[in-house]
């Protein structure tokens, strides 16, 4: 009965809260959100193309009996239009338990947020392909990349940002995995 009547009065103490927001105040929550989902346009400038290079380091995450292993990487891309991205990158792993060198190479196309929240304005998902090179043959992957990048210095034309990026790579013939790690990323 107590627990009826705790959700209740916690759910009824909700609705008016959200009542007696002012006019204004719920103008202002409408305008943060609004540019979350850029609207598509044309670059206008050189420093809208938002090109940048970067190291990762994280953890690649093998599905199966494999153990986890350490994964490092470079990383180049742009912004050819808003809020597109396009990149590249190259990841490399060892696998310690099946002494397996993996290397991929890796096309990148992401959508990128913005708007005033402050770490969704910063936030991207996409989708990632490319060959994975094994020790003695080639396999193809491809999957759903998310991250972000939050700047680390004030973001005039030259910066540095640090963010995480996941993915789940869907691999032809062998174990797909899952990696996450640190981004420390340029921009110019």
């Amino acid at each position: 009965m107590y627990k009826i009547l705790l959700i209740s009065t916690l759910s009824i103490s909700s609705l008016t809260a959200h009542a007696q927001m002012s006019r204004e105040d719920k103008m202002e929550m409408r305008n943060k959100m609004e540019g979350t989902l850029p609207e598509p346009r044309e670059i206008e400038d050189k420093s809208m193309y938002k090109m940048h290079m970067g190291l990762t380091a994280g953890l690649n995450n093998p599905n199966g009996d494999i153990d986890s292993a350490p994964e490092f990487g470079i990383n180049v891309g742009y912004q050819p239009s808003i809020p597109i991205g396009v990149g590249a990158e190259v990841v490399t792993t060892e696998l310690d338990n099946s002494d397996v060198q993996k290397t991929s190479v890796l096309g990148r196309g992401t959508y990128n947020f913005g708007g005033n929240v402050p770490v969704l304005r910063s936030s991207y998902v996409g989708v990632t392909a490319g060959p994975l090179f094994l020790d003695s043959s080639t396999k193809w992957s491809a999957g759903p990349v998310a991250g972000f990048d939050i700047p680390i210095q004030s973001k005039s034309r030259d910066y540095l940002s640090l963010g995480l990026t996941a993915k789940y790579l869907y691999t032809t013939e062998i174990q797909d995995s899952f990696s996450t790690g640190l981004a420390l990323k340029y921009w110019y």
